[in-house]
């Protein structure tokens, strides 16, 4: 009797576990196993490599490749300056007894210094659609968040506009 109890029980805790296993899946998502979050086979450089990326001309590319260098190098010291402010709050905050009003005041420095990095990208983004207005790098989420413009692409989450 004691062993059919054993048996019973952990024939059920194989099922109970193997299908939560199941049932949540194999990837992020279901149908794209293996694929990795934010496939999308439009997207240079994944998938089947059909996307708008290799339909520019070579001239085009060197032109995005350029003014993404270019924005990059002009909000260098504006991206450094933010970094310091950032810097200086952790340190106020860790403080024991942290100043309000020099807190507020570095704040307002980084606000102002994020708009400048926002109007910045405005222009460059214009810039880069007059070069290549095919690949809708306004809409979506290509140039998005605060990853933008990170590693190779020019897109934070979406399809970027580079070349291996």
């Amino acid at each position: 009797m004691k062993k059919t109890v054993i048996l019973i029980s952990s024939f059920l805790a194989v099922v109970l576990i193997s299908g939560s296993v199941m049932a949540w899946g194999g990837g992020h998502r279901g149908s794209q196993r293996g694929m990795g979050y934010g496939y999308n086979e439009d997207c240079q450089g994944q998938g089947k490599g059909r996307g708008a990326w290799q339909d520019l001309s070579e001239s085009q590319r060197e032109q995005l490749k350029t003014l993404k260098q270019q924005f990059i190098d002009n909000t260098y010291e504006i991206r450094q300056a933010m970094f310091q402010n950032r810097q200086e709050m952790r340190m106020l905050m860790e403080t024991s007894d942290p100043d309000k009003a020099k807190l507020s005041g570095i704040s307002n420095q980084i606000a102002d210094l994020e708009k400048q990095i926002r109007d910045k990208r405005i222009d460059f983004m214009l810039e880069a659609k007059k070069i290549a207005p095919e690949l809708h790098m306004m809409t979506g989420r290509g140039f998005g968040g605060k990853r933008a413009f990170k590693n190779k692409g020019f897109g934070g989450g979406g399809c970027s506009a580079s070349s291996n």
